[in-house]
Parts: C-alpha cells; sequence; structure tokens
C-alpha cells in the first residue's frame, strides 16, 4: 500500500529530533557516571566529547554514500547500529557496571548518528513535490529545535529514575524510529549512475559554489552564536543570587523555545519566499547580532534572558532558511554530499561555542555576547553579497540546463 508522502517527511524528520534527544539527554548523566565509575570528569566528559567527534568525521562518507545507494536503506541500517549502541552502553552501565563498555556503546550509537543525521534534510527533499521542499526542510529543523529543546528535561527526568535509563531510551527511541522508517518511507529513486554523477557535480558546484559557501559559513556562526549564548546565560544564571538553582533550566528554556518557534515559522512560510529565503538567512544574522549587541549592554538577568532569546529566534529563522535553500536548490544527484558537509559545518558550533564562551567570561560577564554579536554580524556582511550572487548564479543555470534539454 502506498503510504501519503507527508508521513514519510514526517519520520525523516524525527531523525533529528531522535539523535539530538540521544546525545543532548547525557548531559546530565555525565556527573552521575564520574561519581559512580570512580572516572575524571574528562574521561566522563567523553561520553559526549567521542560522539560529537565521530559524528564529525563521519557525516561527510554518509552523505557521500546516500547519493549512490537507497537512503531509506542507509537510514534504516543507520538507526539500527544507533540502537544497538543504546543497548550495548545501556548493558554497559546497568549489568556490567563497566565504563569502558558504556565508552564503547556511545561510540558505537556516534557511528550510527553520523551516518543518519544528514540523511533527514536530503530524505524529507527527496520525498516532497518541487514547491513543498523548502517547507519539508523547515520540518527536519523543527524536529531538531524540539529534541534540543526537549532533552535536557527529558534527560534529567530519565536520570532520576536510574542512572543508566537515557541509554535505554536510545535503544527504544532509535529503534522504534528505524522501524518506521521502513514502514513509512517509500523508495522513491534509483541510485544515480556512476556516470552522471562528474556532469552533476560540476553544475552544483558552477551554480552553488556561493551559496554552498554562504550556508556553511552561517551554519557554523550561528551555532557557534547559540552555544555560546546559551553557555553564557547558564553561567550568568549559576552566578546570580537571585534566581534558584531549579528554575536555572527552565529559564535556559525559553531561548530554545524561541529557536523552535523560529523553525516552525520560517518552515512553513520558506515555500512562499522562494529567493528571499536567502536574504533571510543574511537578516536572522544580522537580527541575532543586534540581540546578542543588547544583551551585552546591561547586566540584569531578566534584559539579558529577553535578549539572548531574541538572539535564538535569529538564529532559527537563519537555519531554517539554510535548510530551504539548499533543499530547494540542490539536484537528488548532489543532495546528500552537499547537505551532510553542512550538517558537518553546523556541529562545529556546540564543539568551539562553549569553551568560547568559558573563557570570554573571564573578561566580565558581558564579553561573551559582544564578541559573539561581532561575530554575527560580520557573518552577516560576508554572506549578504555571496546570497545575492548566488541566486543570479541558480537563475542562468537553470536556464542554461532548460536549454541543453531542448538542443
Amino acid at each position: 500500500m502506498r503510504r501519503p508522502a507527508w508521513l514519510g517527511i514526517l519520520a525523516a524528520s524525527l531523525i533529528p529530533f531522535v539523535l539530538t534527544l540521544g546525545n543532548s539527554m547525557m548531559v546530565p548523566v555525565v556527573p552521575v557516571m564520574q561519581s559512580t565509575f570512580g572516572v575524571t570528569p574528562t574521561a566522563a566528559s567523553l561520553l559526549i566529547t567521542a560522539y560529537s567527534v565521530i559524528a564529525v568525521v563521519l557525516m561527510p562518507v554518509a552523505g557521500f554514500l546516500s547519493d549512490r545507494m537507497s537512503r531509506r536503506r542507509l537510514a534504516i541500517a543507520a538507526l539500527a547500529v544507533a540502537a544497538a549502541g543504546g543497548g550495548v552502553a545501556a548493558l554497559g552501565a546497568s549489568a556490567a557496571h563497566s565504563y569502558a563498555w558504556v565508552l564503547l556503546g556511545r561510540i558505537v550509537q556516534g557511528v550510527g548518528a553520523a551516518f543518519s543525521m544528514p540523511l533527514a534534510l536530503p530524505l524529507a527533499s527527496d520525498l516532497a513535490d518541487p514547491h513543498g521542499r523548502g517547507r519539508a526542510a523547515g520540518f527536519t529543523e523543527v524536529g531538531n529545535t524540539v529534541g534540543k529543546l526537549m532533552s535536557p528535561i527529558l534527560g534529567a527526568l530519565l536520570a532520576t529514575w536510574a542512572f543508566f535509563a537515557p541509554f535505554w531510551a536510545v535503544f527504544a527511541l532509535c529503534g522504534t524510529l528505524s522501524a518506521t522508517i521502513a514502514w513509512m518511507v517509500p523508495e522513491r529513486r534509483a541510485p544515480v549512475p556512476r556516470s552522471h554523477l562528474p556532469a552533476a557535480w560540476r553544475l552544483a558546484f558552477r551554480a552553488h559554489a556561493k551559496l554552498l559557501t554562504a550556508t556553511y559559513l552561517s551554519g557554523a556562526v550561528s551555532m557557534l552564536c547559540l552555544f555560546g549564548g546559551l553557555v553564557s546565560l547558564s553561567e550568568s544564571l549559576a552566578d546570580s543570587a537571585h534566581v534558584p538553582e531549579w528554575q536555572n533550566g527552565l529559564l535556559l528554556s525559553i531561548p530554545q523555545a524561541m529557536l523552535c518557534l523560529a523553525s516552525l515559522v520560517t518552515g512553513l512560510f520558506s515555500d512562499r519566499w522562494k529567493a528571499p529565503s536567502r536574504a533571510a538567512i543574511a537578516l536572522g544574522l544580522a537580527w541575532t547580532a543586534a540581540s546578542f549587541g543588547a544583551a551585552s549592554a546591561s547586566q540584569d538577568m531578566a534584559w539579558q534572558i529577553a535578549a539572548v532569546s531574541l538572539g535564538a529566534y535569529g538564529i532559527g529563522t537563519a537555519i531554517t532558511a539554510i535548510d530551504a535553500s539548499l533543499a530547494t536548490a540542490l539536484s537528488h544527484e548532489v543532495r546528500g554530499t552537499l547537505s551532510s558537509l553542512y550538517t558537518s559545518a553546523r556541529f562545529l558550533g556546540p564543539t568551539l561555542g562553549p569553551p568560547l564562551a568559558s573563557w570570554l567570561q573571564g573578561f566580565g560577564a558581558r564579553t561573551p555576547y559582544a564578541v559573539l554579536s561581532a561575530i554575527a554580524l560580520a557573518a552577516a556582511i560576508a554572506i549578504a553579497p555571496l546570497l545575492r550572487r548566488s541566486t543570479q548564479d541558480g537563475e542562468s543555470a537553470a536556464r542554461e540546463q532548460r536549454q541543453a534539454a531542448h538542443t
């Protein structure tokens, strides 16, 4: 029985949701693992670091393979590997009581995540019709942001029941999603013949080199500002005598909620914007720069929370517009590889943002916001002409392709 396309798009959008949950839920577990297994803080933090490093390294490989084989089958297998990694970590923590097994499970989970996370955007784009690809891409970003919003709360709740419960949650969620994709996502396209790939690559780089440069740069800067801003706000809340500790998590969820709202709004309207959706990338970064600049103007906690939340809205607008631009511009033959490189660039944000913000805190509580504001503004200024010219290049390449088809 043929399933509606929107069911497949929904299943593809759940990939970043589940994998974001599977990683961020581990944050509350790190100190518990340190005390339970008697490991150093550095060793305990490898639960997060090992997963992220493996994901960054292997994501381009996953994108490369997804342009040469079935994306549906690759996603099913990769999520099954991620589920197996969660199961190994859960058994290592609960039955074997071995931190080495826990870490091994997280590494296996990272491999599965690396081969499935980059598939969400191209898979959803393949399933959507040409006029609905921007909206489909927006839904994948909504899944990502909702995962970021829910993961600290869900991770803390599971960890209070049992410190190894988040690992079992990864096993259940990834395994269920693998089966869901097998059921909901149809096999839409045959793999591209290898003889066609060189021409597709030449056309993609000639038509979209400026767009790719702008989106990779803006994606990395957006995530750098997001995680840097959240870490700065978290440290300010921890140092504030007027904010009870139990409220910190709730207050930090406000920027995440604004990020999610921006992704939803931008995704719903991106198909109507077409070329202006590329302008939304630069405008989102400029909005973030202004908001973080406002955050640096006062040490009042309410003011900083509001300013960082508005900055998160700008980031949500920018990254969802990036997804929509890539989904509509890139052809099926190269969509997997080029979008996976963008996903890897985004992972630089959570890798570099927190240590940068923590270091800048030593120069004053407002310094990180000022520096992040300057970075966002510089990126907005740098990408604006690239995005404008990328629209012109894309139109020229489309005309050439139509002329070649008629000759």
